[in-house]
């Protein structure tokens, strides 16, 4: 009997574990479908190339946020940064200033989990905007194209601005929740959305 109660009880356990598991992954991808993240890759590790690295970010921002303004959802957006490809090449070329090739592309990526000062974002795959500087081998700096939460972050009511800026892109009260809360409830969810990630690729 106490061996019937153990299965039953191991049975319960490994299905309540992958019936979470599938509601934390699906919550990602919807969130992912959200959002537009924005991935600089400096030329090396040199300081002066990194430096250059946040040069090239400091322009793109305010004309990634331009481009982006008024669009009601992630796929408008990456209609205009796809459309756009060009003029940023141009612009990341001219902060860059070394005559380094420099690449810009829409594409989708696997991220690691990202904490920034207001917000945090999960692990999982997201269409992400990366620039490429030069040879491509150092260290990356990386923050969200769309919405424009980045720019955000840098306002005097860091809060609000962040919360305003996402409801404006079409995330959920739930969603919103998901990426500005530190609740244990949260931290468990992104760990194993981190596990999931490694399992699966």
């Amino acid at each position: 009997m106490y061996k019937r109660y153990t299965i039953l009880f191991s049975a319960v356990l490994i299905f309540s574990f992958m019936a979470l598991s599938w509601q934390v992954w699906q919550q990602q991808k919807t969130l992912s479908s959200r959002l537009i993240r924005l991935h600089v890759v400096a030329a090396s590790d040199d300081p002066a190339d990194q430096a250059r690295k946040l040069a090239v970010r400091d322009a793109l921002l305010p004309e990634i946020a331009a481009l982006t303004e008024g669009c009601a959802s992630a796929d408008a957006a990456a209609a205009a940064l796809e459309e756009s490809l060009p003029a940023l090449r141009e612009t990341a070329f001219a902060a860059l200033g070394t005559g380094e090739p420099v690449d810009a592309t829409l594409a989708e990526e696997r991220f690691p989990r990202r904490d920034y000062d207001t917000f945090s974002l999960p692990a999982g795959r997201y269409r992400a905007l990366r620039v490429t500087l030069g040879a491509g081998a150092g260290h990356n700096w990386w923050c969200v194209a769309f919405p424009a939460l980045c720019l955000s972050a840098g306002t005097e009511d860091e809060t609000r601005s962040f919360e305003q800026t996402a409801q404006d892109a079409g995330l959920s009260p739930e969603e919103i929740e998901l990426v500005s809360s530190d609740s244990e409830r949260v931290q468990f969810r992104f760990r194993l959305l981190d596990w999931l990630a490694e399992l699966f690729g």
